[in-house]
């Protein structure tokens, strides 16, 4: 079988040749003639498909049938048949081709005739004063030129809620509408709202106003709206709109010098070089956005999703603060329980066993001092001390409680005996999950129960040969760190500054251009003046968050110190103090006393540095003296005390009657009450906040 170029085999099949007419072409191009028969043993076709495509290429010629031996065969009829045939058939399509150009040449001439001839449309009912609207919305416009006669108040339009919409689609499109309207009281109050429409109005005298229905003027069209037939049409006429528009123009002209209002100087629009282009007003652009920009379907879900995204960001700000102030309380407490429980003494507490030791002189010096440490100390919800009783499963029994009454705690009506903890002896009514460690340390649980909820703040009491002979509490209400929280940290004002933050980013990202145009006003470069004001807000709320934070640190340890101090100022002796006033006194055993007892304070609360005790100079009116520090057990003892690792004059040690010589202002504040200095000292011994 002879093979066919790939380009004259593409062509027949492209001028209707099919694959079995192919086929026969193909083997008859050796130059034999062949039955049909034969034929289908070569192109394994069968002999009903064969005969159809040979019947097809005789009616072209291409091959002829003979007879031979008796057997009709089929032959090609020569080379040039199929030459002639691909001929006639470019010759055909060549025609085909011309013809239809002729066609189409035709048609362009005759729509070319047609666009000349003003189109005219016809719109009836509110819903086809709509769809008027509308369409005139697919022009290619950058204005729109009204004569509008305002005949009610726009929210008494009966077209209200849908030009609400169309303000949208015409102010993202930016098309900016002006309007001739008449001086009356309602065509006064539609100019007032122009800022918001994205539009301008000028107001003509009463009666100037040449139509007496709306007519509206696009480069391309004129529409004419009659509301109270409900009725419109438009008009697509691009010459009669240019004559309207130099018309309208005259008009707004004229009405602007009556007005006393500043010429506007027309700029070129590129793509109607016949019409002005009015650059649109500022204010005008900023309002339209800002309406646009919340009344809109996707800015209502934008400020959903904002509100949301701010209550988040406002609870985990309100956690922080409240962890910030939880720990806080939970320090306070447990500075209160430590220093607290090195003020009673175990021969004491070995004394309260019963009921009748109620009466005993050492229950009266227990709860007196519990009661001092109470009244001391603000917001503490109980104060007591319980032992320890039981070998295999220890349990508790009261000692003493600042608690001078029962009391119905859980508001039954009843005052039950887990409600009477005040009496010596009386046993705890629950089991304690925390003693083994409140046994051994001093500790601070959170503890919800029929007392409330409170921090659980404790502090183990020794003998003399340090045997734990008891544990003395304090408990602090947790909804202390509520009300803490809600001082420090106004939630209202952080939500609505994110809220605004966040609109504000999507104002700007969505009407970029306007704002790098008010940067521009600004007569600075506007992408320097954006990162500068943004860096600047950031700087401010940074630094506002960290100082925020570092009150709340800074009045969590000043508090902390004061509950130390308040509880320690408790357990010295004036009688012993009275003893030490020259340096001479560090013999007597008081001052060994006084200072051991300002060490283990020292000890026993992390974070403190110095521990001392001042009294008012009697020599030198406003200045203190010193009585003993914890550091000054030998004042001749030569040390660091500083921590500077140099030991000179600056680290001599404090004495009796030794002159603190610094004038106190606060001085005789200090001696009337617990004083907290409001300001950070720094000296030669660190930056610290004293407490007095």
């Amino acid at each position: 079988m002879a093979v066919l170029p790939i380009s004259i085999e593409t062509y027949l099949v492209d001028a209707g040749f099919s694959a079995t007419e192919l086929l026969i072409i193909k083997n008859l191009l050796e130059g034999e003639a062949m039955t049909l028969r034969e034929l289908g043993s070569k192109t394994g076709k069968s002999t009903g498909v064969l005969d159809q495509a040979v019947k097809k290429l005789m009616s072209r010629r291409i091959i002829t049938k003979e007879i031979v031996n008796a057997a009709p065969k089929v032959t090609l009829a020569s080379l040039d048949a199929v030459l002639r045939w691909m001929q006639e058939d470019m010759k055909r399509t060549i025609d085909a081709m011309q013809s239809r150009t002729r066609d189409f040449e035709s048609f362009v001439a005759t729509v070319r005739r047609e666009s000349n001839r003003p189109e005219i449309e016809f719109f009836e009912g509110k819903e086809g004063l709509m769809k008027a609207y509308e369409k005139l919305l697919t022009a290619d416009a950058r204005e729109f030129l009204h004569y509008l006669p305002v005949t009610c108040r726009e929210e008494d339009d009966p077209l209200r809620d849908f030009r609400v919409q169309y303000f949208r689609d015409r102010r993202r499109r930016g098309i900016f509408s002006r309007i001739l309207a008449e001086n009356t009281s309602e065509g006064r109050r539609f100019r007032s709202r122009d800022a918001f429409e994205y539009r301008k109005t000028i107001l003509l005298p009463e009666g100037d106003l040449p139509f007496a229905f709306e007519k509206l003027i696009t480069p391309s069209a004129i529409a004419c709206f009659h509301h109270t037939s409900d009725r419109a049409c438009i008009i697509r006429y691009p010459e009669l709109a240019t004559t309207e528009h130099d018309i309208f123009e005259t008009l707004w002209k004229s009405a602007l010098r009556a007005d006393n209002a500043p010429p506007i100087a027309d700029e070129i629009d590129p793509e109607h070089p016949v019409i002005p282009k009015i650059p649109v007003p500022l204010h005008t652009r900023i309002l339209s956005s800002l309406r646009e920009f919340f009344v809109s379907r996707k800015s209502l879900a934008a400020f959903g999703l904002f509100a949301v995204a701010s209550v988040v960001v406002t609870y985990a700000l309100y956690r922080q603060n409240y962890n910030l102030n939880l720990q806080r309380t939970r320090e306070r407490a447990m500075s209160i329980a430590i220093t607290g429980a090195m003020q009673f003494d175990a021969r004491d507490l070995d004394q309260l066993r019963t009921a009748e030791d109620m009466k005993k002189p050492e229950y009266r010096k227990i709860l007196d001092q519990l009661l001092l440490i109470k009244s001391k100390n603000e917001n503490i919800k109980y104060v007591y001390i319980h032992r320890p009783t039981g070998l295999v499963s220890p349990s508790w029994e009261v000692v003493a409680s600042a608690e001078l009454d029962s009391k119905d705690l859980n508001g039954d009506g009843k005052i039950e005996e887990s409600e009477q903890l005040i009496i010596p002896g009386q046993k705890y009514p629950h089991e304690d999950p925390n003693i083994e460690e409140v046994l051994k340390q001093p500790s601070v649980f959170y503890v919800e129960d029929e007392w409330g909820k409170y921090f659980d703040a404790s502090a183990p009491i020794y003998d003399s040969e340090a045997k734990l002979v008891a544990v003395f509490y304090v408990d602090i209400d947790v909804q202390e760190t509520s009300n803490l929280t809600r001082q420090s940290f106004n939630y209202l004002l952080c939500f609505f500054g994110i809220f605004l933050l966040l609109a504000f980013i999507r104002f700007a990202a969505l009407n970029r251009s306007l704002i790098l145009e008010i940067f521009n006003l600004l007569h600075s470069r506007g992408i320097f003046v954006f990162l500068g004001i943004s860096a600047v807000v950031a700087l401010a709320v940074t630094y506002g968050i960290y100082w925020s934070t570092y009150n709340l640190n800074l009045q969590r340890t000043r508090e902390r110190a004061m509950s130390i101090v308040a509880t320690g100022a408790m357990q010295f002796d004036t009688k012993d103090l009275d003893q030490l006033h020259t340096i001479e006194d560090i013999k007597k055993p008081e001052y060994a006393k006084v200072v051991k007892k300002l060490d283990e304070i020292r000890s026993m609360n992390e974070g403190v540095s110095y521990a001392y005790i001042l009294r008012q100079s009697h020599e030198k009116t406003g200045y203190w003296e010193y009585v003993a520090d914890a550091d000054s057990l030998d004042p001749y003892a030569k040390v660091d005390s500083n921590y500077d690792g140099i030991v000179d004059d600056q680290d001599m040690l404090q004495y009796p009657g030794l002159l603190y010589d610094v004038f106190d202002p606060y001085l005789d504040v200090i001696m009337q009450e617990t004083y907290s200095n409001p300001e950070i000292n720094s000296d030669e011994f660190g930056t610290y906040t004293s407490l007095t």
